[in-house]
């Protein structure tokens, strides 16, 4: 199978335009974007790619209406987008958004969306799925309590991990009709705002919220802090579960879970400061484990989005030769490093070519291929040209691959995320450099 093609964006690259580079692309492949800020460059995205930022935060910024009345990027297949951030999103109908969601598998990471009417909107898809990871959603609403920093339609499911959701302006900081909904290990936080509920969950469904902090302001709009089935028409199997998260109240009331089900809500290990000498709650909660806190915890500002540094990757590469070496292309994420590779290091000898570069990337998981693209076979094992991935190296992560292509094409590799402990350089600036050396192989 052939290589999927990698579209780069930016300056001296393929294309100028992200929009220009969508549009050319085709199920599989990945636009590669230089970090900058991309003005009135709107999208609407049928096929399945990935939109990868390179060296840094992809600013798209819309100073006018975008041309489809809906969003800076329309999104209506299944779709990854990493390392971009959306600003300025506004329409006639004044629900404009970054992101506004129309039907797919949706996957979001390291993004920012702020300023805008909503930050994600989402319209219904009972198939389809959202996940946020490492993401900031901050002073998105247009002020008139309809339009939010997360407003998601009915869809099968919506996981929210590990993010930082503030300062939605009137609308809630997330408002869920999904029947499934997952909220774990994040931030959700009026700080000194005016926002409505912390999360909205008006048909009910299947949710989930635990280990969270939970923060409402002493200038919210409204004194709920999760609100359930409050809409009705609630989707089928409707229960609720808010379990082991810090819930902070600064308003001079404040309740903890509005449950406007017929079913029992579950409140289960939550720590609380504000909510009295247990935790209010309005309908039917059961309570067990709450922990009542003497100190208000102080609150994390900062932004989960995971910085790109300078790290080493290593493509350690060696090949059987026949009539000539082995050539290659290799990528990080979609995005090529360097030009052609020519393989002199010999398999049968152990041998192994290190071929080495410095490059901006974060520290969570990324993916690493080798295209092998002048396969030669002359009809005998002697007489036939093969190129090997003995491993792949990034910083002091060590990928074991053992991987041996025998026709042209690629391989694709998981490199997982690095762990907490690793050393991270802050520069994202550096000029990409690469060596080449032998070493034996390991």
């Amino acid at each position: 199978m052939g290589e999927l093609a990698t579209l780069t964006v930016g300056l001296n690259q393929q294309y100028q335009h992200i929009a220009d580079a969508v549009a050319a692309s085709h199920d599989g492949d990945v636009v590669a974007v230089q970090a900058g800020t991309y003005v009135n460059d709107f999208a609407t995205i049928y096929h399945k790619i990935t939109l990868q930022g390179v060296g840094g935060m992809v600013k798209m910024v819309a100073t006018i209406p975008p041309t489809n009345g809906k969003a800076i990027l329309t999104t209506a297949s299944d779709v990854t987008i990493d390392h971009f951030e959306f600003s300025g999103a506004k329409v006639a109908d004044k629900n404009g958004a970054g992101i506004r969601y129309d039907n797919g598998n949706l996957t979001i990471t390291n993004s920012y969306f702020h300023d805008n009417e909503n930050g994600l909107l989402s319209a219904a898809d009972a198939n389809g799925t959202i996940t946020i990871k490492n993401s900031e959603f901050s002073h998105n609403g247009n002020g008139n309590g309809l339009t939010h920093n997360i407003y998601v339609g009915v869809i099968k499911q919506l996981t929210i991990q590990d993010s930082y959701i503030h300062d939605a302006v009137i609308g809630h900081e997330v408002k869920s009709r999904a029947l499934n909904t997952t909220i774990t290990g994040s931030r959700i936080q009026n700080n000194s705002g005016n926002a409505s509920y912390e999360i909205d969950l008006p048909q009910g469904g299947n949710a989930l919220i635990q280990g969270n902090l939970i923060q409402q302001g002493a200038g919210s709009s409204n004194p709920v802090i999760i609100a359930f089935g409050e809409e009705g028409r609630l989707n089928a199997n409707s229960t609720l579960v808010v379990r082991g998260n810090i819930i902070v109240n600064d308003k001079a009331k404040g309740v903890a879970v509005w449950n406007a089900t017929s079913g029992t809500a579950t409140m289960d290990a939550n720590q609380v400061y504000g909510l009295g000498s247990t935790a209010t709650t309005i309908g039917t909660v059961g309570q067990t484990g709450t922990t009542v806190l003497a100190i208000r915890p102080v609150l994390n500002l900062a932004t989960p989005i995971d910085a790109l540094g300078q790290r080493t990757v290593v493509f350690n590469l060696s090949e059987e030769s026949w009539q000539g070496d082995a050539q290659c292309y290799v990528s990080i994420d979609g995005a090529r490093l360097g030009g052609l590779q020519t393989i002199t290091a010999l398999h049968a000898l152990r041998q192994s070519q290190k071929i080495s570069f410095t490059v901006p990337l974060s520290t969570g998981p990324h993916t690493a291929s080798v295209a092998f693209v002048n396969d030669a076979w002359g009809g005998t094992t002697t007489t036939d040209r093969n190129l090997f991935v003995d491993s792949i190296d990034l910083g002091t992560q060590h990928v074991v691959t053992a991987a041996a292509l025998y026709s042209n094409g690629s391989k694709v590799f998981a490199i997982p995320a690095a762990p907490t402990t690793a050393a991270l350089v802050s520069s994202v600036n550096s000029t990409t450099a690469h060596t080449v050396t032998l070493l034996p192989h390991h």
